[in-house]
């Protein structure tokens, strides 16, 4: 039993603390050059402006709020997006002090 404990143990401590981001490109999405993560701008809503979906994304990560929207718009940046829409920030729990985020990526017209 306690050999089992011991390996739970370490493998929680293996898993928390890493990085996961995921994206689903838009169907009929077309590729676009990589942006700069500064140049990314986040909304919690939708916006004015015309812009085409790239796809959804996102990431979670060990920190907070700030952590895991650096994170979230390195791996944007990779995509070529201009902005995230649309974004939703969760904290997992108290204990493992995860944050979560996700939205979509978007090119502006």
């Amino acid at each position: 039993m306690r050999k089992i404990s011991i390996i739970i143990f370490v493998a929680s401590l293996f898993f928390s603390s890493c990085s996961f981001y995921a994206y689903q490109y838009q169907t009929g999405s077309s590729s676009y050059s990589e942006t700069t993560p500064e140049s990314i701008k986040i909304y919690s809503g939708d916006i004015e402006q015309d812009y085409i979906v790239i796809g959804s994304v996102t990431a979670d990560v060990m920190g907070d709020a700030d952590a895991v929207v650096r994170y979230l718009k390195k791996n944007a940046a990779k995509l070529g997006a201009d902005a995230i829409i649309k974004v939703d920030l969760s904290k997992m729990n108290s204990f493992s002090r995860r944050t979560g985020i996700s939205g979509v990526a978007i090119k502006l017209k």
